[in-house]
């Protein structure tokens, strides 16, 4: 089946069978609704597959779920996604304990609380919504080439020739000093390191 469907309306999509077929028989969910986007999740983007935020967050008052632009495999997009669902269903309150834990287990999410994985049970049904819509319409993004280069200071080493004080600072300060006495012995001559 070719894919006509963008990606946040296949998860979007995804995520309301998710919310009827598995979670909701096992707790109330609540009428704030949610957005789910493609998006880099606060924290650390190359650790966190997905995150949910409180409907406090948003100005119009639903709860927002973000998915990594890293990942592509469907089924564990789709583990990520219900995780983020069962969040929702009490708006983050329990965080991984009480509420989260017990929905967690009964809907087939498996492992560390903090970082589940489907079991197969919930694999083979989060299999059975990808084979209806087909697979994410989403290529992984590789964070590590976003094509901005890390800035990087050079931090240049300067000491005292008398009394071996030494700190560093930037090329600009070393051009702004207007003095070149030691700070800590006041006689010495502070010199700069070879940049080699």
């Amino acid at each position: 089946m070719t894919n006509k469907l963008d990606r946040e309306t296949w998860l979007t999509e995804i995520a309301q069978f998710i919310l009827d077929d598995i979670i909701a028989p096992h707790c109330n969910l609540p009428d704030t609704g949610f957005r789910i986007s493609i998006g880099f999740p606060s924290g650390k983007p190359s650790k966190v597959a997905a995150q949910c935020w409180k409907h406090e967050a948003s100005a119009d008052g639903v709860n927002e779920i973000f998915v990594s632009p890293t990942q592509s495999d469907s089924i564990s997009i789709l583990a990520a996604l219900a995780h983020e669902l069962v969040h929702y269903s009490d708006n983050c309150v329990s965080g991984h304990q009480n509420h989260f834990a017990r929905v967690a287990r009964a809907i087939g999410l498996e492992g560390k609380l903090t970082a589940t994985v489907a079991g197969n049970t919930l694999k083979s049904r989060l299999q059975q919504y990808v084979d209806l819509l087909g697979p994410i319409p989403h290529a992984s993004l590789d964070a590590t080439k976003s094509g901005k280069t890390k800035q990087g200071t050079r931090m240049i080493k300067v000491h005292c020739s008398d009394c071996g004080f030494a700190f560093r600072t930037t090329t600009k300060h070393i051009e702004a000093m207007q003095y070149h006495d030691c700070l800590a012995c006041e006689t010495g001559s502070l010199e700069v390191e070879s940049q080699d």
